[in-house]
């Protein structure tokens, strides 16, 4: 999907998952992917959202299937529309370490983590909220990243393919914007900051809000 390479410097280390030809991979090797989401869903601001997507062109998200062979059964993880998946994740699969199953080609898939902010799925966001939000993706990047930690301009709104959407950022004057056709939309600070106190209005409810970076310092 277009918006992973929007996001791309942002988002976290995403190695493709290995899959043979039976489809197979560690589920530690999962787990070690996956190990940012406590971290980020420690901030009560923040939420971690795990994406599934394929190299492949033409595989949509339903087509993927996985499955970890636990000894205590089979696990179905399914894969949403839009790419969401939710891995279980808990030291008991870490110790045992079953494999994986996908019914993909070896390399062909990539689990990815963002970080996205919480809350942001209403009809009005002040854009203070917005900012409060973008403080604690700063200090989770500078606590994991470092001098590498990205430089936050904005925000990227998804809203997911379909309909168009619109936003409208209120305040003293007025802005509007329409979503591309992936369905985003892109807010940066510069925008939000024209009008004094303003409030982010969507036409309908994001499905979610990620950070952006433009490369500004």
């Amino acid at each position: 999907m277009k918006m992973l390479t929007v996001l791309a410097s942002i988002a976290l280390a995403a190695p493709a998952m290995a899959a043979d030809q039976a489809g197979t991979t560690p589920y530690l090797t999962l787990y070690q992917v996956l190990s940012p989401v406590g971290a980020i869903n420690k901030y009560d601001r923040l939420v971690a959202i795990e994406r599934i997507e394929s190299k492949m062109p033409g595989v949509k998200p339903e087509d993927i299937r996985i499955v970890i062979h636990a000894k205590q059964g089979a696990i179905p993880v399914p894969v949403a529309a839009d790419g969401e998946v939710s891995f279980p994740v808990n030291d008991a699969l870490r110790e045992e370490n079953p494999p994986v199953e996908t019914n993909q080609p070896k390399g062909s898939l990539a689990l990815i983590v963002n970080v996205a902010l919480r809350g942001a799925d209403r009809l009005r966001v002040p854009w203070s909220e917005i900012e409060a939000g973008l403080e604690q993706v700063k200090a989770f990047y500078a606590a994991t990243r470092g001098a590498a930690a990205p430089a936050i301009s904005g925000i990227e709104v998804h809203f997911g393919p379909g309909s168009a959407a619109m936003l409208t950022i209120e305040g003293a004057s007025e802005r509007l914007l329409m979503s591309d056709p992936d369905g985003r939309i892109i807010v940066t600070r510069d925008m939000a900051e024209e009008s004094d106190a303003p409030v982010l209005v969507f036409s309908r409810a994001p499905a979610f809000v990620v950070p952006y970076a433009d490369g500004k310092p």
